[in-house]
C-alpha cells in the first residue's frame, strides 16, 4: 500500500482513498453429511477511489478501480491515470472525503481474531448433530469461516487497520412426501451462534418443509389481518432506515422529517437506534469502507423522527453537521405478546419466495410459500398466493410484538401485523 500512496500523492487526483481488504477463511463442502472437500483461502484485494474537482471546486467526480497485487509502479501509474480520465467525466456538487478521527471504543471489536479452524471444526460438528428424519434430511451445505483485516488510507491523513470475524452456512434440506418433495434454502450469517441454535433453525427447515408438503392453497382476501413473521420482518423495518438516510433526504424521496412522526397515533411506539456493534454480528466495525467512524445513532423515538444517516457525501449535501453509516439496526419490541397478536383471526406468513419492499414507491409483498390461515384458535398450513400492502396504509395502526429476534445485524420484533391487507390467493 505504501508505493501506491507514493505514486497517488504525485498524482492530479484532487483526493483519493486505499482501502485494503485481506480475508483468511477455511471453508468445509458437504454433500448430505458426508465431506465432499475443505479448502483454506488468504486473498488481498486492494481497492482505490480517485476524486477530481472540476471548476474550482464546484464540482468533484470519482472513479474506482482494484488495483491488483504484484503490478509494477509504471502499471500503477497507468491504472491511476485510466480512473483520474473516468472521474472527470462525473460532475456531482463538491463534497469532503473523511478526516481523522477516533472511533468509538469497542470491546466487541478486541476479540475480532479468532482460530480458524477450530470456529470451522465447531460449526461442522453443530451440523453433524443433525440427523435425517422419517421424512427430511439435509441435502447439502456449506460452510465458511472469514477473518478479514481492512486498512484505509486517504489523501486527508486517515490511517486506520481494524479486523472483522464472520461466519456463514449455506443449507439445502429435503422433505418428502409420497412422491412430492419440498426443497428449502437457507442462508445463516453470523459471528457467533451456539449449536443449539444452528441446530434448532435447520430442524425448523424441516418442520417447514412438512408444512409445505401438508398445506393447501391460500385463499382470497382483500381485507386481510396478516402477521410477519421470520426473516420478512427485517426486511419490513428496513423501510425506517431507508427514509432516514441523507441520500433519501437529498433526492426528497424521504418520509421521515426530524421532528415529525411516521407512524399513526394509533401504531405501536417505534424504537429504532443504529450502533457500531452487536453481539453475533457479521457485520461489526469501527470505521466504513471511506475510514469514517460508525457511532450509535437513535433514528427513531416513540415514532418521531430524531436523526438521520449515511455517506458523507449526501450528509454534506443536506447540511449535516456529523454522520455514521449503518453497521446493525435494533428495533424495540411493541405492546403485544405472540400469543396476544396470534390470539385474533388473522394470516400468519412465515416464508416468502422472496419478500420485497420498496421504499420509493412504499409498498411490500411477496409471492406466499408457507403461512398458516386462523381463527384465533386453531390454524392450518397454506401455500401460494401473495401479499401487497402500502406502508401508508399499514402505519397508521401497526402492531408489532414485544418478543424480539436477532437476524444477522438486526434486532427486530418477532411479529409484525398489518391489517386490512391484500392477500391474492384461490
Amino acid at each position: 500500500m505504501n508505493e501506491l500512496y507514493d505514486v497517488l500523492k504525485a498524482s492530479k487526483a484532487s483526493d483519493f482513498l486505499i482501502r485494503e481488504e485481506q480475508t483468511e477463511s477455511r471453508e468445509a463442502f458437504f454433500i448430505g453429511q458426508k465431506l465432499d472437500m475443505s479448502r483454506a483461502k488468504k486473498v488481498t484485494h486492494t481497492f482505490l477511489t480517485v476524486f477530481v474537482d472540476s471548476e474550482d471546486g464546484k464540482f468533484r467526480g470519482s472513479a474506482e478501480k482494484e488495483i491488483h497485487q504484484g503490478i509494477s509502479r509504471e502499471e500503477m501509474k497507468q491504472e491511476i491515470d485510466q480512473a483520474l480520465f473516468a472521474a472527470q467525466f462525473v460532475q456531482n456538487p463538491w463534497y469532503p472525503v473523511a478526516e481523522p478521527s477516533d472511533a468509538q471504543a469497542s470491546a466487541d471489536m478486541a476479540d475480532a481474531f479468532r482460530d480458524l479452524t477450530a470456529e470451522l471444526v465447531k460449526l461442522v460438528q453443530a451440523m453433524q448433530e443433525i440427523k435425517a428424519e422419517e421424512d427430511s434430511r439435509v441435502n447439502s451445505y456449506e460452510i465458511f469461516v472469514n477473518q478479514k483485516q481492512t486498512h484505509i488510507r486517504n489523501s486527508r491523513g486517515v490511517d486506520v487497520t481494524f479486523s472483522g470475524f464472520d461466519c456463514e452456512i449455506e443449507v439445502v434440506t429435503n422433505s418428502r412426501k409420497d412422491d412430492h418433495e419440498i426443497e428449502i434454502y437457507k442462508d445463516l450469517r453470523f459471528s457467533d451462534k451456539s449449536a443449539e441454535k444452528i441446530i434448532a433453525e435447520v430442524r425448523g427447515m424441516f418442520h417447514t418443509g412438512r408444512q409445505r408438503l401438508n398445506a393447501v392453497p391460500t385463499r382470497q382476501n382483500e381485507h386481510a389481518d396478516v402477521l410477519l413473521t421470520g426473516n420478512a420482518v427485517g426486511s419490513f423495518f428496513q423501510y425506517f432506515a431507508m427514509h432516514t438516510n441523507a441520500s433519501y433526504q437529498y433526492m426528497g424521496v424521504a418520509k421521515a422529517k426530524i421532528g415529525e412522526a411516521i407512524t399513526g397515533a394509533d401504531a405501536d411506539p417505534l424504537n429504532i437506534r443504529l450502533v457500531p456493534t452487536l453481539d453475533g454480528s457479521a457485520k461489526n466495525a469501527p470505521y466504513d469502507e471511506t475510514g469514517m467512524p460508525v457511532a450509535e445513532r437513535v433514528l427513531f423515538e416513540n415514532g418521531i423522527c430524531r436523526s438521520y444517516w449515511g455517506s458523507l457525501q449526501h450528509a454534506h449535501y443536506i447540511g449535516m453537521k456529523d454522520t455514521t453509516s449503518m453497521n446493525n439496526m435494533v428495533v424495540e419490541g411493541g405492546s403485544k405478546t405472540l400469543d396476544e397478536l396470534r390470539s385474533m383471526p388473522h394470516i400468519e406468513i412465515t416464508d416468502f419466495s422472496a419478500f420485497d419492499m420498496d421504499a420509493v414507491s412504499g409498498t411490500c409483498g411477496g409471492e406466499i410459500r408457507l403461512a398458516y390461515e386462523s381463527d384465533g384458535t386453531t390454524s392450518h398450513p397454506t401455500t401460494s398466493g401473495s401479499l401487497s400492502a402500502r406502508y401508508d396504509d399499514v402505519l397508521k395502526n401497526l402492531t408489532f410484538s414485544k418478543e424480539t429476534q436477532q437476524i444477522n445485524n438486526r434486532v427486530v420484533p418477532c411479529a409484525v401485523l398489518l391489517r386490512d391487507v391484500t392477500v391474492a390467493g384461490e
